[in-house]
This record gives structure tokens, C-alpha cells and sequence, in this order.
């Protein structure tokens, strides 16, 4: 029996706030009493989408207003007279955008103290920072502060997605992208320190010190809290829980929250349930991968409920209900919905990588760790905190006190954004000037493949692969139907046939 079941009929989805132009002219509002920094913030990834790296600046945004800074949003619904949006061939979820040179000497004559440009892709706003950094050498400025933040594993994806000579080509063109990024910053900024070591090792060190920090990431205790579960959807969830088990015979839930792609690891998670007998799986979230996550399900016959992307209320009460949360990716650069959960005061078990043991070491028991890609010791890594929940053992509940809050981690960006004015390089050097405009041709050439990658993927409806596999579908077809169709000399041996029946 299938035990595949969808909760989209059931599960109302409520929206987060939309990053509306009304919402970013108030982040750029001015406190005249207050001495903060005004910043400009360049980010493809924007509330209202609800990744980690969209919810991460939103925080940022509001959280530098409210201690004092005036902070701009550059995003790809900023307007045209700012930027040229267009979709994103590989999320169709998210945009991208390419900056009008007319606003980038707007900018230019803007007196920022500090821009901040989030990366990865965003591509055009590297240009921002290029333009900066020769503004601020010819005039001689101090300012404003040049910073990068870089949020994604682009180099565990190459490792994981490409193979053979093409690893190599990858590589090369990624650093001969992204190459450039340390000699027109200041600063760079990561989830953690493990995130992204081999792009890191770019910023070298002065003589103040290390080029390199660190934009921590908060979660708001409010929202995210074991008090969620008394709430109205709190109750729903309790109630679905409760008639979801029953219904596979099953003890414990598990629950997993992201978007399900490949590199997320839900498959191995599936293919684990098959040694957890007791065990049922919700998934929260949705992507491209959800048809294969499905037919997998399907084939293991392992009990998995798919419940879509939540947000909101909905989102905040869903952790409550996990006996235990499992994060199976192994490309991470922090895990947002590990803190969400870990707020919620639910148990953890997590692939032993460098990023979750950093940022999670002191939260997690050690044996709450797992071998990656060992389906064996993370069977027994979940089993374990599954008897620690089932005993109600105080060892592996989350201490509060360890997770960072949202101010917290405004103030330490402001820390970062302050310290990278010591990090300010002052001139070009002769190998940045002869790699400059191998690096703006190459970038340029970038920008537009995945414009035309995109308006490709709109006209196929979003996959090129299922628009050419339809397309040559409905030619067979086609084809197959006039085969069946009698020839003229078959017609007329029919009708000769008749004739003679007749007489």
C-alpha cells in the first residue's frame, strides 16, 4: 500500500510580509538623533521568499534600523529605473537582476558608509562594488566600507554535481567569477567560519588582522517557541499528527523542513525510515526534487507526508509536533531551520560536517551526530534522541541561552561592518588591473547566458528537458495516429470489398 499522502487540501498556507517598496523606503528611513551608518544592502534574495538567505537579510534590514542605521534594500523589485529583473533560470521561485548603469552613478554620488553585497550569483552587483572601490581609490575616500557576504556552498555543489574534466572547468570558472570579489571588498562575511573555506582563503590577512568574519544568524523566540504548540494551528497540527500516525501505525514523528531539491539530502532520509520501524516522516517545503522524493516513497513503501511550503503561524506550530527534527543536508553554510527547531525546544540529529558541528556543537549531544552518507550510524544517530524523547531524558532538549537572538546578531553586523573599515584597501594592484577586464567580460557574458538561460526555461514552462520530452511525446503521437490511418490503396480495396459483399 501507498503511504504517500499530500496535505495541500487541508493545510491553509499563511503569507509572510512582502518586501513592498513601501516596506524598503522604511528601511530607509533616517533617525536624525541617532550617529548610525548608512547602509546599502544589494540582495537578490528578499522577503517575501521564504529561503534562509531571503528571511537572513529581512532581519538585517530591520534590525539595523532599529539600532540607528539607515539602511537601503537594492532587490530585484526595485523598479526598473534601478534594476532589470528577470527570473531565476534555477528557482523559479526567486529573481534575479541586473543593475541600471544609470542608478550605479546614482550610487556612486550617494555618500554610503557602508555597502553590503549578499552572494552568491548577483552577479551585476559585483560591478557595484568595482565601482566603489575605483570611486573611492581616484578620490581618495575612506569610505564607504566595501563588504561581502557570502551564503551558499557553491564548492560542495560543483563536488557533488560535477564530474570528471568538468569539475575542473567548474572550478576555473568559478574562481575566475568570483576571483575578483577579494580585491574589491573589504570584508567577507559567512554564516559560520567553516562556510565556503576554500573562497575564504581569498581575503587574506593585513596587519590588523584577519579580512574575514562572520554574520551570525538569529531566530526570534517569540515566534519560534514550544508555546507555538498551543496555539489554534498548534492544536490542528497536534490533531493531524495524531490521526496521521494512527493511520500508518506508527510511534514517532519526524519532521524535516527545506526545500527539496537534490542537494538537500531528503532521499537519504527516505531511505532510512526503511530501518525505523517506528517512525513516520513529515516533509515541510517544497522543489523540484518532490516528484522523485515521491516515487521514491512510493517504492520503498515507507510512510511520508508531504505538507508543501508553510510560512507564518503554520510554520511556527509545525516544529512543536516533531518528535524529533532531521536535517540531512550535507551543503549547509548555517541551517536556519535547525535553530527554528532547536527554538521550538525539539531534539536534533544531524550529519557530523564542519558547518552544523560549529554552529550546533554546544546545543547537540556528540552521538546526535552522524557519519555523512552512512544510512547505518544515522539510523542509530536518530534512534537514539528518539529514546531520549520517548524517556523525556533532559539531555538533548536545547538550551535557549545558546541561541542567538535577532538583535544579537544586528549588533554583531555592526561589529563586522565597523571592522572592515580597518580592512580597507586603499589602491589597485597591477595583477587586479590586468585581471579587471578579463573579469567584467567574463561576468558580463555570465549575466547574460542566464538572462537568455531564463527567458529559455519561461518559454518552456519552466524545464526545458519536460518541454523537449512533451514536445517529442506529442510527435509520436501525431506520427503513430497517421500510421494507423489507411492508405488510398487500402481505402480502395475496402470499398471493392464492400461492392463485391453486396452483390
Amino acid at each position: 500500500m501507498c503511504l504517500i499522502t499530500n496535505a495541500k487540501e487541508t493545510v491553509k498556507v499563511s503569507s509572510p510580509p512582502s518586501l513592498t517598496e513601501s516596506t524598503v523606503s522604511s528601511f530607509s528611513s533616517t533617525d536624525s538623533e541617532s550617529n548610525g551608518l548608512k547602509v546599502l544592502i544589494c540582495s537578490e534574495n528578499v522577503p517575501p521568499q521564504v529561503n534562509g538567505i531571503a528571511r537572513r537579510i529581512g532581519m538585517y534590514a530591520d534590525g539595523l534600523r532599529d539600532i540607528g542605521c539607515e539602511v537601503d534594500v537594492l532587490h530585484p523589485d526595485s523598479g526598473s529605473s534601478k534594476v532589470f529583473s528577470h527570473v531565476n533560470p534555477w528557482n523559479f521561485t526567486a529573481r534575479m537582476m541586473i543593475i541600471n548603469p544609470i542608478h550605479l552613478l546614482k550610487l556612486l554620488m550617494t555618500p554610503y558608509d557602508v555597502v553590503h553585497v549578499v552572494m552568491p550569483a548577483n552577479i551585476s552587483c559585483m560591478w557595484v562594488l568595482a565601482a566603489f572601490k575605483i570611486y573611492r581609490c581616484l578620490m581618495r575616500q575612506s569610505k564607504p566600507a566595501l563588504v561581502v557576504s557570502w551564503h551558499c556552498n557553491i564548492v560542495d555543489y560543483l563536488q557533488h554535481f560535477s564530474m570528471g574534466p568538468l569539475r575542473f572547468i567548474a572550478y576555473a570558472c568559478f574562481f575566475l567569477l568570483f576571483g575578483m570579489l577579494p580585491m574589491i571588498s573589504d570584508r567577507v562575511l559567512t554564516p559560520t567560519k567553516k562556510s565556503e573555506p576554500m573562497l575564504v582563503k581569498l581575503w587574506k590577512r593585513t596587519e590588523v588582522g584577519r579580512r574575514a568574519g562572520v554574520c551570525f544568524t538569529g531566530v526570534d523566540k517569540t515566534e519560534f517557541s514550544p508555546d507555538a504548540k498551543e496555539s489554534e494551528w498548534g492544536r490542528n497540527w497536534a490533531a493531524s499528527k495524531e490521526k496521521y500516525l494512527a493511520k500508518v501505525g506508527k510511534k514517532h514523528l519526524i519532521i524535516c523542513v527545506g526545500r527539496l531539491s537534490p542537494e538537500k539530502g531528503v532521499d537519504e532520509l527516505i531511505k532510512v525510515l526503511r530501518r525505523l520501524k517506528d517512525c513516520a516522516l513529515w516533509l515541510v517545503g517544497d522543489g523540484p526534487h518532490r516528484p522523485h522524493l515521491e516515487q521514491l516513497a512510493r517504492e520503498l513503501k515507507v510512510p511520508v507526508q508531504f505538507l508543501g511550503y508553510q510560512s507564518g503561524d503554520a510554520l511556527h506550530s509545525v516544529y512543536c509536533q516533531a518528535d524529533l527534527f532531521v536535517c540531512p543536508s550535507l551543503t549547509e553554510t548555517f541551517g536556519q531551520t535547525v535553530n527554528e527547531a532547536l527554538a521550538s525546544q525539539v531534539r536534533v540529529a544531524l550529519p557530523s560536517v564542519a558547518v552544523f558541528n560549529e554552529a550546533y556543537g554546544a546545543a547537540i549531544p556528540a552521538d546526535a551526530f552522524w557519519k555523512p552518507l552512512d544510512q547505518t550510524d544515522m539510523a542509530r544517530a536518530i534512534s537514539r534522541q528518539l529514546q531520549r524523547h520517548a524517556k523525556n531524558d533532559a539531555c538533548g532538549i536545547p538550551n535557549l541561552d545558546k541561541l542567538k537572538s535577532w538583535p544579537d546578531a544586528c549588533e554583531a553586523l555592526l561589529q563586522e561592518y565597523h571592522d572592515a573599515f580597518q580592512d580597507r584597501q586603499h589602491t589597485f594592484t597591477l595583477f587586479c588591473w590586468a585581471y579587471f577586464p578579463i573579469w567584467w567580460t567574463f561576468s558580463a557574458m555570465t549575466i547574460i547566458s542566464f538572462f537568455v538561460f531564463s527567458q529559455i526555461r519561461t518559454f518552456c514552462g519552466g524545464s526545458v528537458r519536460l518541454f523537449f520530452r512533451s514536445s517529442a511525446e506529442s510527435v509520436l503521437i501525431k506520427v503513430a495516429s497517421l500510421q494507423r490511418l489507411p492508405s488510398a490503396n487500402s481505402l480502395q480495396r475496402i470499398e471493392k470489398g464492400q461492392k463485391n459483399s453486396v452483390h
